[in-house]
């Protein structure tokens, strides 16, 4: 069923960009109302988390996002995860709502160490969805709407593959698109995500406790 909506998801993302890629180099508040980002071949998509982190950086309200989190592989992967995380505490701090489904529950150990983390540190603020797979289920895409209800508003969708980097298979966010000032189109696909709540495989994770009993490491 998660996977079925997230395919949904995707595919009226990909829709909406097919049919607005007229207007890609649109400008829009300084920022091209569509960016797309692609990893050059043996690389991790650099470009795409250092734009991802500039938004999270600029949100006002809340985020929202669904994702399977980081593999910490190579000394590159590991700066992306630790640049990502440190922008979503730092997004907390300034009192930002984050809304996290996590949608796998097999996890590297120091992913989950930044979760309970959060889940500790700002627990009216960091609100965690678990997403109860079974153990060979992984996502095609994940996504990320930040001040939906804002004028400024962004939508984000990156599909991940496994690519052989730095001697070893990792997975990684491939093809990513930022969609700028759609509202329509933000509270969609806002209003999507937020219905994973009423499936009986997502729970709602409030403490590093109810985290550990919940969650594997791999």
């Amino acid at each position: 069923m998660l996977t079925e909506l997230l395919l949904g998801i995707a595919a009226g993302l990909i829709t909406s960009v097919l049919v607005t890629q007229f207007i890609r180099f649109r400008q829009m508040g300084g920022l091209r109302k569509i960016r797309v980002f692609e990893p050059k071949d043996g690389q991790f998509n650099t470009a795409f988390y250092d734009y991802f982190i500039e938004q999270i950086n600029r949100a006002a309200e809340e985020i929202v996002v669904t994702g399977e989190g980081f593999t910490y592989r190579g000394s590159e992967g590991q700066r992306l995860a630790d640049s990502y995380h440190s922008a979503t505490r730092d997004a907390l701090a300034r009192g930002i709502h984050v809304i996290r489904f996590q949608t796998f529950n097999h996890v590297h150990p120091r992913w989950c160490d930044r979760l309970r983390e959060l889940l500790t540190q700002y627990p009216a603020h960091f609100h965690l969805y678990l997403v109860n797979h079974v153990e060979d289920m992984r996502d095609l895409a994940s996504v990320c709407v930040i001040d939906a209800a804002r004028r400024n508003n962004v939508v984000e969708m990156s599909l991940s593959t496994d690519r052989d980097l730095e001697d070893s298979s990792v997975r990684i966010a491939d093809t990513a698109i930022f969609i700028h000032g759609r509202k329509d189109l933000a509270q969609a696909l806002r209003s999507n995500v937020m219905s994973m709540k009423r499936f009986g495989t997502v729970k709602l994770v409030t403490s590093a406790d109810q985290l550990n009993a919940s969650i594997g490491e791999v």
